[in-house]
């Protein structure tokens, strides 16, 4: 529990300093994410192997592997179709890294929730997309069940880029409060 605790607090630490230099600069660094992926593979490997010599190395290693693996392979998927930044799907395998592949999930499916309720719907109703977008899904809806499409067309919305940095640590916060691992 308390290699645990010193990965959460690691982790808490990168993924704050990847969300001031996220909203700074609208770039998360290579040296920070990597960073938290070394030290964490190496964090895990330490424990592992002073708990139970080097099969605990290999255990420690693997579980923090299989974190990274896990948790980069939906962001990896949304980097591909020009959905997230690079910097974000290394904090994510960052995460998973160090905090393993079940602490890693909480986390991503909290950031994308607290997305899109909170961040998403602020974001169209400032840039005044709201009701264009929800015109929009509407068309889709219908054109959907209706055996003749409508003939309205979609309008392009277009939507600045999301600033991730901030929604992963709130979602890390709230996966860390949720599995009650810090005072």
């Amino acid at each position: 529990m308390e290699s645990l605790n010193s990965a959460v607090w690691t982790c808490l630490a990168v993924c704050a300093v990847a969300a001031g230099s996220d909203l700074a600069t609208r770039k998360i660094p290579n040296l920070l994410t990597l960073g938290g992926i070394v030290v964490g593979l190496a964090l895990h490997g330490a424990v592992g192997f002073v708990d139970a010599g080097w099969q605990g190395l290999i255990r420690g290693i693997s579980h923090s592997l299989l974190g990274l693996i896990l948790c980069s392979a939906f962001p990896l998927f949304s980097f591909a179709r020009g959905e997230m930044g690079g910097g974000d799907v290394k904090l994510f395998a960052a995460i998973g890294t160090l905090c393993g592949p079940t602490m890693g999930f909480d986390a991503q499916t909290l950031t994308f929730l607290v997305t899109i309720t909170f961040v998403l719907p602020w974001r169209l109703i400032r840039q005044r997309a709201l009701m264009p977008s929800l015109r929009n899904a509407w068309i889709s809806a219908c054109n959907a069940v209706s055996p003749t499409p409508s003939r309205r067309e979609i309008v392009a919305v277009k939507l600045a880029p999301v600033v991730m940095g901030p929604t992963i640590l709130v979602g890390l916060c709230l996966a860390i409060a949720r599995r009650g691992l810090l005072p």
